[in-house]
């Protein structure tokens, strides 16, 4: 995947919103060209969504962190993938075998419809989650960079075309891999200083420097009071 105009480094993520504001605010800000679609939505929607979005002419990140058994990881990405999504995600810690398979399967069920294939996505280590956090809850002892990096490495290794990370990691990582390899950020804020449920944040303009692929990024865009505003200062300050 391609990403040059900084309007296509941006996804726009929809939380929150139901089938009729979406449609709205799209038709109001026709700019936005990448739209999340995350487990609420989904789940409240349902695939009819992705039709609709479809219909607009939406890129669509289908963000649902696939965890599972390698077989219900593939057959889960078989029948997501006859959708025509652009991106899916998918938990690395799933292992290399279940990763492998899903990318088999994308490939499979895209292909049977005549579908460009999906780009797939590995989920690292979730952005809510501090350092502190993960030896407290889960007894891991390394550092959450440790881990991001080794789970990208899973992905790579595994055939995926990139990660999901927090934008603290992004330096490391794109030493070791290249453009063609997709880094996907959320945690991203238009003021360090804003933070609400992420803990590992940063600001548009230094994740694209440190080496974002694309940026996902929701309620500073939707919750503010001009939306095509804020869009096209975030352009304006990644290009």
């Amino acid at each position: 995947m391609n990403i040059q105009s900084s309007e296509d480094k941006i996804i726009l993520a929809l939380d929150g919103l139901n089938k009729n504001e979406i449609i709205n605010f799209l038709e109001n800000c026709p700019q936005i060209r990448w739209v999340k679609v995350g487990l609420e939505l989904f789940c409240k929607e349902g695939p009819a969504i992705i039709k609709t979005l479809k219909k607009m002419e939406k890129k669509i990140f289908l963000d649902l962190k696939l965890y599972d058994i390698p077989n219900t990881m593939y057959a889960t990405c078989y029948q997501i993938s006859k959708l025509g999504v652009d991106i899916i995600s998918l938990h690395a810690s799933a292992g290399s075998k279940a990763l492998k398979i899903s990318k088999k399967a994308s490939l499979e069920g895209s292909s049977e419809l005549d579908l460009n294939p999906p780009a797939l996505i590995g989920v690292t280590v979730l952005t809510s989650f501090s350092s502190v956090d993960i030896k407290r809850d889960f007894n891991i002892q390394t550092s959450i960079e440790e881990s991001v990096l080794k789970l990208a490495e899973l992905s790579f290794k595994s055939g995926l075309d990139g990660c999901v990370c927090s934008p603290w990691e992004l330096k490391k990582l794109r030493l070791s891999y290249d453009d063609n390899f997709q880094l996907i950020t959320p945690g991203i804020r238009l003021e360090e200083t804003t933070k609400h449920d992420q803990k590992r944040v940063m600001t548009p303009s230094k994740a694209i420097l440190s080496g974002a692929s694309q940026l996902v990024i929701g309620r500073s865009i939707t919750q503010s009071e001009n939306p095509s505003k804020i869009f096209l200062h975030i352009c304006e300050s990644i290009n």
